[in-house]
C-alpha cells in the first residue's frame, strides 16, 4: 500500500520537475544582443525535436497511477503489481534519461 502511493507520488514529482524553469539558454542575436531564456526540460526537449522521451515519460506515468488506482481500489492481482512495478522503474529510467539528454543539448537558432 504505501509502495503504491509512494509510485504515484514519484510519478507527479517527476512532472514537476520536468515543467520548472531550471536551464538557462543564451544566445547572440543577429542584432549584436545577447538574448537569455529559461526553459524547462519538456521545453528544450521540443525545440530539440525529441518530444518522443515527453510522450514515452507520460505513458509510463500513467499506467503507474492508473495501477496504483487500481491497487487503492482493492484490485491485489500479482499481474498488476508487476505492471505496477515495471511503470515505475520504466518512468525513473525515462525521467534520468530525459534529464541527461535535456543537459546536454544546445539549441541552436537560425
Amino acid at each position: 500500500m504505501l509502495m503504491t502511493i509512494l509510485s504515484v507520488i514519484v510519478s507527479i514529482v517527476y512532472f514537476v520537475v520536468l515543467n520548472m524553469n531550471i536551464y538557462t539558454d543564451r544566445a547572440m542575436m543577429p542584432t549584436g544582443e545577447d538574448r537569455e531564456w529559461h526553459r524547462s526540460p519538456i521545453t528544450r526537449l521540443s525545440i530539440a525535436d525529441q518530444s518522443f522521451l515527453i510522450y514515452l515519460q507520460i505513458l509510463f506515468a500513467a499506467v503507474t497511477v492508473i495501477t496504483g488506482v487500481l491497487f487503492l481500489f482493492g484490485v491485489r492481482s500479482r499481474v498488476i503489481r508487476t505492471i505496477q512495478l515495471v511503470s515505475v522503474i520504466g518512468s525513473t529510467a525515462v525521467f534520468i534519461i530525459i534529464m541527461i539528454v535535456t543537459s546536454d543539448l544546445h539549441a541552436k537558432y537560425a
